[in-house]
């Protein structure tokens, strides 16, 4: 199974987003992967429809970004229905690149979301105390 999805955003201002088969799902790994193999919407729209990529389910329409930031976030999602307690990533191809998420509110490229991650690694190794978690925490034991 999968721990990340991938989606654009179509004429509507929806985003279309399937859970694929790779068994791929960090930054690093997919992300970097979607930048340098699918760098354009058309490529995006392309594997989201399966047309490149072996997905695990039909493509799902999701209510903008936010909508779709629903999949992470059940805490202040609309619609909890949508939450996928074992997807960590989204990825969604907008701004002419694509973008990651790790809580469904916060959207960086992929790259800039690697570097935060690599500062963030680097000052946890010179102390170790620090906490390493990201500022804005979606579960839903976040008190």
């Amino acid at each position: 199974m999968s721990n990340s999805m991938i989606g654009y955003i179509d004429n509507q201002d929806n985003v279309i987003a399937v859970e694929h088969g790779w068994n791929l799902g960090h930054p690093k790994d997919l992300g970097r992967f979607l930048n340098s193999k699918f760098p354009t919407k058309e490529d995006a729209k392309n594997i989201v429809n399966g047309g490149i990529v072996v997905v695990n389910e039909e493509p799902q329409a999701y209510q903008y970004v936010d909508g779709y930031g629903d999949v992470i976030c059940e805490r202040l999602a609309l619609d909890k229905t949508l939450h996928r307690p074992h997807i960590e990533y989204l990825y969604l191809f907008m701004k002419g690149s694509w973008q990651v998420s790790d809580n469904g509110i916060d959207w960086e490229s992929v790259e800039n979301f690697i570097e935060w991650e690599e500062q963030i690694e680097k000052r946890t190794r010179k102390n170790p105390q620090r906490n390493s978690s990201t500022p804005w925490n979606c579960s839903s034991q976040a008190t």
